[in-house]
């Protein structure tokens, strides 16, 4: 037997939000759902931290022959650039990937700080926690800003990766674990398009000529992409969204940017201030997942080198291709940091005969799809499949995006910089979903691509599930 590797739990730090009852659910006490998991193939582990695959013989034996899992496709790997996971932390936290920002002098004014951090998702009845290890003007922040000088050398602010992929649970946060309060309703706080960028207005915060063009630059593109990225609910993330807005307003050769449209996007038409249907957004999924998958996204699109698609999201500012490439070397550490993260690590008891009941079932109706699990790296697999709609049988939004609603968005990234990187290819070989891999699934409700499911009981029985729930801090 092989000597055990050390597995280093997933970075948590300190902070509050509700713990959501993590379920560890024996599947003995939910054989009578078997028959209704199966059928719509929504499978969940049972939560049998540790009491998985702890021996010589391999779990994937006990699988059957047949299932749903062989109707799938196995997404196959490709090769990915190698960066510095400790300087891809750095950059997170500190780096200016972003490119520009709002004068940092603004967010000393004590008055400005919720209208800035309410930008950038800040729940306003969640105290946002900052990060021990992060040095100078970061220090004082909350975790989803970084304070940087812009390449043009003016000192800003702006939101980071964790915006979305720093999440808070049972009193700690989780870099990497979606961020499921993010608010960006718009209306617990003061919009960027609520303050005019009058010269009077600068005077009165003492902003010099550099500073006043950065606010009026994130002010204007505020305005852009605002009526498009404001979510009907807390919780709801509008990254498909954000995505869209970026290219259609970007040059796809040169990436200079404009306030007005430069391609011609239905999907926008469609959806643009109508959010009254939750389909149109998905949850971030949490970032260990991307060491385990093949492909990127639930539906499984995003081919060849993961950090493509990073870059794009942060390209709001990115003017040029020069740019669109320093800030892709940078991602290129970022990314292996990504790589480097591990789930939390369970810490509440289990009950360890039900867990091995469980883990019975578990293989017999949802390692298929989702893998196996155990405590080394080495012993677990995951088999990266593409499920067909058919299938799935759940909402085809996320899986069609790129192919009903908005192909030419695809044509667009697949021929602009960033698809030299990533290359989008939604339905090769059809389209679909891939059933994720199932670490730390305690932590990351809600359930399913589109967030609709608020815990793990809901999944395994879908006549559980409430038709209207709401996501709040109970911690």
């Amino acid at each position: 037997m092989p000597a055990p590797t050390k597995k280093p739990a997933g970075e948590i730090l300190a902070i509050s939000v509700k713990p959501n009852t993590p379920i560890i659910v024996a599947a003995a006490r939910v054989t009578a759902r078997l028959d209704v998991m199966a059928s719509k193939y929504f499978a969940l582990p049972l939560l049998f931290a540790g009491a998985c695959a702890t021996n010589d013989v391999d779990p994937r034996k006990a699988i059957p022959a047949t299932g749903p899992w062989t109707l799938g496709v196995e997404l196959q790997a490709e090769p990915q650039a190698v960066g510095d996971p400790i300087r891809g932390r750095h950059l997170l936290l500190h780096g200016d990937y972003m490119t520009c920002g709002l004068p940092y002098r603004m967010w000393e004014f004590e008055i400005a700080r919720p209208f800035i951090a309410g930008g950038f998702g800040a729940n306003d009845d969640v105290k946002a926690p900052t990060l021990p290890d992060r040095e100078g003007d970061n220090a004082d922040l909350p975790y989803f800003l970084n304070a940087f000088t812009a390449p043009d050398g003016a000192k800003v602010v702006n939101g980071n990766c964790l915006m979305c992929h720093g999440g808070q649970f049972d009193g700690q946060l989780i870099v990497g674990l979606p961020n499921a309060i993010a608010d960006f309703t718009q209306s617990g706080s003061v919009s960027p398009t609520d303050i005019e960028a009058s010269d009077d207005f600068f005077d009165l915060l003492g902003l010099d000529d550099l500073e006043r063009a950065h606010a009026r630059r994130m002010f204007s593109r505020a305005k852009t992409m605002l009526p498009y990225t404001g979510m009907r609910t807390v919780g709801q993330n509008p990254a498909e969204m954000y995505a869209l807005v970026l290219m259609v307003h970007h040059d796809r050769d040169t990436l200079a940017w404009s306030d007005e449209r430069v391609t011609q996007s239905l999907a926008l038409e469609l959806l643009q201030g109508d959010f009254s249907d939750p389909k149109v957004t998905s949850d971030p999924p949490p970032w260990w997942r991307a060491k385990k998958k093949n492909a990127l996204f639930y539906n499984g699109m995003a081919r060849g080198d993961h950090r493509g698609t990073m870059a794009l999201a942060t390209s709001v500012c990115v003017d040029d291709v020069e740019r669109a490439m320093a800030v892709d070397a940078m991602f290129l550490d970022i990314q292996a940091y990504v790589a480097s993260i591990d789930a939390p690590k369970y810490t509440r008891s289990i009950d360890k005969a039900l867990a091995r009941q469980g883990e019975k079932l578990f293989l017999a109706h949802c390692a298929g799809c989702h893998g196996t699990y155990a405590e080394r790296d080495e012993d677990e697999w995951y088999p990266n499949l593409l499920i067909p709609l058919g299938v799935i049988g759940t909402d085809d939004v996320v899986a069609n995006g790129g192919v009903l609603y908005a192909p030419e968005l695809v044509e667009w990234y697949n021929a602009s910089f960033y698809g030299r990187i990533t290359r989008m290819e939604p339905d090769d070989p059809f389209p679909g979903y891939m059933p994720p891999p199932l670490d730390g699934i305690w932590a990351t409700a809600p359930y399913l691509h589109n967030g609709s499911v608020p815990n793990l009981e809901g999944v395994l029985n879908s006549k559980a599930r409430p038709k209207v729930w709401k996501r709040i801090d109970y911690d």
